[in-house]
């Protein structure tokens, strides 16, 4: 097997003398049935990506060399790979793939919990709103898939988030609602975070009299739960082998089954299980989460692109760059190897929004801009809006974005229109330049047939196994998140600061000044 430096510096070679992506289209005019993948209900096209088959094949023996394939297993059998925290990694088994009896066990006890929890407050019509707290992956997963699931059902309660310490949050999720309709859904897997915790006692302080009925919790720490003043029979668990930006198929979900229905929730689960077994069962070169983060490496590690740009031409999607956020950039955004050692250039910056409006946005940026940025469109082939004319613009857009990036405007094309046009030849010398695209800009587009339950859990579990492959690649571990607990602890300090005259001396001059300004603004 070759060694990886070796594989780096050919597809460092290799990117020196690949041809422009029209010049790929033209050499194979079958290139986009070559280059797409179709799994459960996605479709994904690879062929406006800057690669060829030799750059392809070439990445996928940089993937063996990784020992991706033993990785994967490893994966799916449930051994510690999260080595720093020595746990297992198992949320495939919250929707039925790997994990030993005893996980399976505790799933599906679990899951036969929600169902019958969420069927009694369905069915019972009491309460006619939820209110969901949680933060991170207890928040950023559950908003994402109520925004989807909206597409193809109407929720039997309506339901909101309060996810940030800013009283905002909480006062917006509560206002005009009626205590004692409202059902608060507290989520956090330490029932420490500290965002968590004011919101769920200012929700409980806003209900009053009917806190004690009014207020389920889910969490890893139930005895936490318990000293909060929650009655056991109303904390629902998880566990310390789900990681938070993994833990939408669990129990933190039980807002959705409540909202939705368990059979709706179930249809996601068996979405993500498709995917799960296609991950791991497919061969490497026909692996669509292989193919998607090999893609991306070759285009931040090769190609130089510091940020991957997702944008979801589906308004009901708008939240997935927000996920992708979190589910990417904790997961690797990681500066040390497995073993300690400094790591190369590992993930890019994440970031997008919804189409078209980004369009208005930042999509001169990607058209003209110095850097660009690579992008996954995606789209919805089926709309359920009932608007048809308006889903035919909204595609029209999506294909025509990534086929302007790729092909771009020459400056030659752009003199020859304005010269037919009348315009005299300074005013042509002056414009043109500015109107001039230079294509080449790299994407994937990737349709799911239909917005429903089951090609959502195909959607997140494609990106949650991308992230994974990456990880191997980069030989980091995308399962800790040591990276978010200095500015935890250094908020609890200043947060004690801020409401006592204590010394500042163990600050710097700047953050001291900070504190003071606020001092002085909250005796004011």
């Amino acid at each position: 097997m070759t060694d990886t430096k070796t594989l780096w510096d050919e597809l460092d070679n290799l990117a020196k003398i690949l041809p422009p992506l029209s010049t790929l289209f033209k050499a194979d005019p079958e290139r986009a049935t070559h280059m797409s993948f179709r799994v459960g209900r996605l479709y994904a096209d690879f062929s406006k990506q800057r690669i060829n088959p030799t750059v392809q094949n070439t990445l996928l023996k940089l993937a063996e060399a990784c020992e991706l394939e033993d990785w994967r297993a490893k994966f799916f059998s449930g051994e510690k790979i999260n080595t720093t925290e020595n746990r297992a990694v198992l949320h495939p088994a919250l929707r039925g793939t790997g994990g030993d009896k005893d996980v399976q066990k505790q799933v599906s006890d679990m899951r036969a919990r929600t169902r019958v929890f969420a069927d009694k407050i369905r069915n019972d019509g009491h309460y006619k709103t939820i209110v969901h707290i949680g933060i991170g992956g207890s928040d950023l997963g559950p908003r994402l898939v109520a925004d989807a699931l909206a597409a193809q059902t109407k929720p039997a309660l309506a339901l909101r988030f309060a996810e940030n310490v800013d009283g905002a949050s909480i006062n917006d999720a509560l206002d005009g609602l009626d205590p004692k309709t409202t059902l608060v859904v507290s989520v956090s897997k330490s029932f420490t975070t500290q965002e968590t915790r004011m919101n769920t006692q200012a929700a409980r302080d806003w209900l009053g009299e009917h806190a004690g009925t009014n207020i389920i919790t889910v969490t890893a720490n139930r005895a936490g739960a318990e000293d909060f003043g929650v009655s056991p029979d109303q904390i629902f668990d998880f566990w310390d082998w789900v990681g938070g930006r993994y833990s939408l198929w669990s129990a933190v979900s039980i807002s959705l089954q409540i909202a939705y229905g368990p059979d709706v929730f179930d249809q996601l689960l068996a979405g993500a299980a498709e995917m799960d077994a296609h991950f791991k069962d497919a061969p490497l070169e026909k692996n669509l989460p292989v193919m998607l983060a090999m893609t991306g490496i070759w285009n931040c590690n090769v190609l130089g692109y510091p940020s991957q740009a997702v944008i979801a031409y589906a308004r009901r999607l708008r939240k997935f760059s927000s996920f992708l956020q979190q589910l990417e950039m904790e997961s690797n955004g990681k500066g040390v190897t497995r073993s300690g050692q400094p790591a190369g250039v590992t993930c890019p910056i994440v970031w997008g929004d919804e189409g078209t409006n980004s369009q208005h946005a930042f999509f001169q940026h990607l058209h003209q801009g110095t850097q660009g940025a690579p992008i996954d469109f995606i789209a919805v082939l089926n709309s359920a809006e009932g608007r048809p004319d308006h889903h035919s613009a909204l595609l029209a857009n999506c294909f025509a974005q990534s086929e302007a990036l790729m092909v771009g405007k020459s400056e030659a094309k752009v003199r020859e229109e304005l010269n037919a046009s009348g315009m005299d030849a300074e005013a042509i010398d002056l414009i043109a330049p500015h109107k001039t695209f230079p294509g080449n800009r790299p994407s994937t587009t990737i349709l799911l047939d239909r917005l429903d339950a089951h090609a959502l859990g195909n959607l997140i579990a494609l990106y949650e196994h991308k992230a994974f492959v990456q990880s191997v690649i980069w030989d980091i571990n995308a399962f800790d998140q040591w990276g978010v607990e200095l500015g935890k602890v250094l908020a609890s300090q200043i947060l004690s600061e801020l409401e006592t005259d204590a010394s500042l001396d163990a600050h710097d001059s700047s953050t001291a000044t900070l504190i003071r300004l606020a001092r002085r603004a909250a005796k004011s």
